[in-house]
């Protein structure tokens, strides 16, 4: 009789770490996940930038002091390239 009361305590346990790790995965709930948002450069400059510094209007530099500020950055501030290419982008078309 233990035995089986053993068995099925472990047993439970068992379960219950699975269903603990799977809800933790992020895998338990995918349909109840939100759409991750794409963000345009506009948005990434206001998000990044403005953390360090205030904010700079495209128009105050030229499209290559951009592109060397932005590269730059992008390894300051540990920007992903996608990222800094969509800020760089927007920089650059509202200059």
């Amino acid at each position: 009789m233990k035995d089986s009361k053993w068995i099925l305590l472990r047993f439970a346990f068992a379960i219950s770490i699975g269903m603990v790790l799977t809800c933790g995965s992020g895998r338990a709930g995918a349909q109840n996940e939100k759409p991750v948002k794409k963000l345009d450069g506009e948005q990434l400059y206001a998000i990044n930038c403005s953390r360090c510094h205030s904010e700079r209007y495209p128009t105050e530099r030229t499209d290559a002091q951009w592109k060397t500020i932005l590269m730059h950055m992008q390894v300051r501030a540990n920007l992903p390239p996608e990222q800094a290419r969509k800020i760089l982008k927007y920089m650059k078309d509202n200059n």
